[in-house]
């Protein structure tokens, strides 16, 4: 059985109202980076965090809290949410923290199904930084209903 955590981005999930819903439906159906484990290999979701939002001088230290709470748990992967790969300007930074704290944790870099990520980093600016007035979620973004202005 892998055991198997999942860390997102803050703004993702906390400006967005991301639930995780696309990257928990991809562990489900063993499809995106799950597609790795094999099909006969119960996975075990122990838990998702939300990364320690963009770094402060505490960053690397509030990003291993973090992790830790999974690691008590002898998770042997943790995914890095989709949305962290596409739009993380400090992920090599969180990677090798901890990589180098937990080297035992195999680290994945992405949940689910990579979809285009310029259209989708366009999206977050959306929905973070809002020029449009009608309130949109990551729901929509996930849906392709969202309303991106063109550049």
């Amino acid at each position: 059985m892998a055991r198997i955590g999942i860390i997102t981005c803050s703004n993702c999930t906390q400006e967005s109202h991301c639930a995780s819903v696309v990257c928990l439906g991809d562990l489900r159906k063993r499809r995106g980076f799950f597609e790795q484990y094999p099909q006969d290999e119960p996975l075990d979701l122990i838990g998702i965090i939300s990364c320690a939002g963009c770094p402060t001088t505490a960053a690397p230290e509030k990003i291993l809290k973090r992790v830790k709470a999974v690691a008590e748990f002898k998770v042997d992967a943790l995914h890095l949410s989709f949305c962290m790969t596409a739009v993380c300007p400090f992920i090599n930074m969180y990677v090798d923290v901890i990589k180098n704290a937990f080297p035992q944790i195999h680290l994945v870099m992405g949940t689910h199904k990579p979809v285009d990520q310029a259209m989708f980093r366009r999206g977050i600016k959306e929905l973070l930084c809002p020029t449009i007035t009608s309130p949109q979620t990551m729901n929509d973004l996930i849906r392709g209903t969202i309303k991106i202005p063109q550049e």
